[in-house]
């Protein structure tokens, strides 16, 4: 740590231990706060559950618990911020291809990352799908789409705004345009387009921005 993180670590963990009484801070609750003003300094911010769990000579899963409870607790989560940062982190790079079962695969290393987008499928009617490493959600592009567009203000606009942007050169975008259908309907019917990988990941992308 630089001096000055050294600084401001003791001046945010002093109040706070001491708030109750010294020494009436549980150690579990140290531990989080402490991991917690950790993560915000240079030696340890970015680092990969791999990468903390060596620093700290601790296991990964005891690191992404900690990850966990210390957002929980020490964090305001905002859910369509975490959602859109991961989408677009996953479009921007080479991990967004099609595999054979049509579906793409979404790294959530980050508990609260994975936390928030099981959240979301879940309040949409959906189920987040795994492949054998428990990190790794499994999901269609189009299905993607979807659900980021459910959860944006004026989503018909929104869908309207994006199809209309990116498909128009390539698809007749008319029938997917048609204000008569509800937004399902019109998702119905894009399931129905022949979309290449590049083009999906350019709706998800898009779709992720409006967040």
């Amino acid at each position: 740590m630089t001096p000055q993180e050294k600084q401001t670590f003791l001046d945010e963990f002093l109040p706070k231990y001491l708030a109750s009484g010294f020494g009436s801070m549980p150690k579990s609750e140290i531990d989080l706060l402490i991991f917690h003003l950790l993560t915000h300094t240079s030696e340890y911010r970015g680092k990969t559950n791999y990468e903390l769990a060596g620093l700290l000579k601790v296991p990964e899963s005891r690191i992404k618990t900690l990850r966990l409870n210390s957002a929980l607790k020490y964090k305001d989560i905002n859910s369509k911020a975490i959602l859109s940062e991961v989408v677009l982190r996953f479009t921007k790079s080479e991990q967004f291809a099609v595999f054979d079962s049509g579906k793409v695969e979404l790294s959530l290393e980050d508990p609260i990352e994975k936390r928030e987008l099981e959240n979301f499928l879940k309040v949409h009617g959906y189920h987040a799908e795994y492949t054998l490493n428990s990190e790794v959600l499994k999901i269609s592009p189009i299905r993607l789409f979807e659900l980021i567009i459910e959860n944006i203000d004026n989503a018909n606009d929104e869908f309207n705004r994006i199809v209309q942007a990116h498909l128009e050169e390539a698809h007749n975008v008319s029938e997917l345009m048609d204000d008569t259908l509800t937004l399902k309907q019109k998702f119905r019917k894009l399931r129905g387009e022949v979309l290449d990988v590049s083009m999906l990941k350019t709706l998800v992308g898009a779709a992720a921005g409006a967040l």
